[in-house]
């Protein structure tokens, strides 16, 4: 049986829905549908004969931009050897907003928002011409500037919210290519309570915006990603909720799941120096989520280590967090699951997914990190998800 969540009228960030719900919702699966809007209005070309094909969608909670592409055909004109671009330039424009919307028959959900990146322009002799479309989220664009300036922030996430309503992003808001921010604050804010403020300064040291807010998220073990428009700046992995259970027979047509101790190690160690005392700040963690029912491979990793020199460090609950960070990811290199299933607009990254009804030490729970919806002629409509595990459910 799966269960999956339907999050997609929440942002992709909501509760759970059963299989059978879904399967109501899309009539089975059945006749697939895509529909692209273009600056605001739905894209037909000006005669409405153009065709639009091969749509792929990889969306990610990593610190990557999530990019969709689409092809457009019937818009290159045999007898005058030219591509008809004056029936699309008033919505194929670069920095023009971008929705996609898939789904079946008229049941759609919106699974990317964001703005044209670039076109292409391709002709083949043997195939057909076409126009293809790259979108990107906000990500795109704030990956183009460099700044070296004094926020006026006090705290990490206060300075994200301060770098987000920067003009840029603010039209693009506008248009519709994002659809809300929602940034957590930082463990650093709590020194300003109790009327205590940081004598810190926040500073962008010629860097962009896009590079100074992931620096600030692997600070503090924060998630920077966007789903479906709406930007979020939050605790890793903070939804714990299960978005789905999969099993063969139930949605999925194939599966991989594997697990290694590369890079497993039993304790991690943080180190820094307290300037104002010149005493040594340690922080210590160890592993101890379940690798396997024997104990040969705990044995492999008993008594190894890893030690981080830290210089941000400036106080014991920072070299706390860090160590924390430093754990959680190291922890979830130890499982991988990638998973193909009909095409469900509903599965989103930045969730956990239950597989179930495989048997140990296959049936576990991934974060996943990737969605991967494709949208084919010949192949119909496909999502494909890319997770990861911490620990081996039920020993291996």
């Amino acid at each position: 049986m799966i269960s999956l969540g339907s999050v997609a009228a929440a942002g992709g960030m909501g509760g759970t829905l059963s299989y059978k719900t879904l399967q109501s919702k899309y009539q089975d699966f059945a006749y697939p549908q895509a529909s692209i809007e273009l600056n605001g209005k739905p894209f037909k070309g000006d005669d409405g004969q153009m065709i639009i094909g091969n749509i792929n969608i990889e969306l990610t909670c990593g610190f990557e931009a999530s990019i969709a592409r689409f092809r457009i055909y019937d818009v290159f004109d045999p007898e005058t050897g030219k591509f008809r671009f004056e029936d699309v330039k008033t919505q194929v424009v670069l920095g023009a907003s971008l929705k996609i919307q898939l789904g079946y028959l008229d049941t759609m959900e919106t699974v990317f928002v964001g703005f044209v990146a670039s076109v292409n322009f391709t002709y083949d002799p043997i195939d057909l011409p076409y126009i293809e479309v790259t979108g990107m989220d906000v990500k795109g664009i704030m990956m183009a500037n460099n700044y070296a300036m004094q926020l006026t922030a006090k705290s990490y996430g206060e300075a994200v919210r301060e770098i987000l309503q920067r003009t840029a992003y603010e039209k693009l808001k506008t248009a519709g290519g994002i659809t809300e921010i929602a940034v957590t604050d930082t463990p650093d804010k709590q020194q300003q309570q109790g009327g205590k403020t940081s004598a810190e300064t926040i500073e962008m040291v010629s860097e962009s915006d896009y590079e100074f807010v992931v620096k600030a998220a692997k600070k503090f073990n924060f998630e920077f990603f966007v789903d479906c428009g709406k930007v979020y700046f939050r605790k890793a992995k903070s939804n714990t909720t299960p978005l789905i259970e999969l099993g063969v027979g139930a949605g999925v047509s194939k599966f991989d799941v594997g697990y290694s101790l590369t890079g497993i190690v039993e304790s991690i160690e943080a180190r820094a120096m307290d300037a104002s005392t010149g005493k040594v700040i340690v922080s210590k963690g160890t592993f101890s989520n379940d690798i396997s029912t024997s104990n040969k491979a705990k044995k492999l990793v008993k008594k190894s280590k890893k030690v981080y020199i830290d210089p941000t460090i400036t106080s014991q609950a920072q070299a706390d967090e860090r160590v924390a960070s430093l754990m959680e990811t190291m922890s979830y290199r130890l499982g991988s699951m990638e998973c193909e299933c009909v095409g469900i607009p509903e599965l989103v990254p930045g969730r956990f997914v239950e597989l179930s009804g495989l048997g140990s030490p296959v049936e576990n729970q991934f974060y996943v990190t990737t969605v991967i919806h494709d949208f084919q002629e010949e192949t119909g409509y496909k999502t494909r998800i890319i997770g990861k595990a911490a620990m081996v459910k039920g020993g291996m």
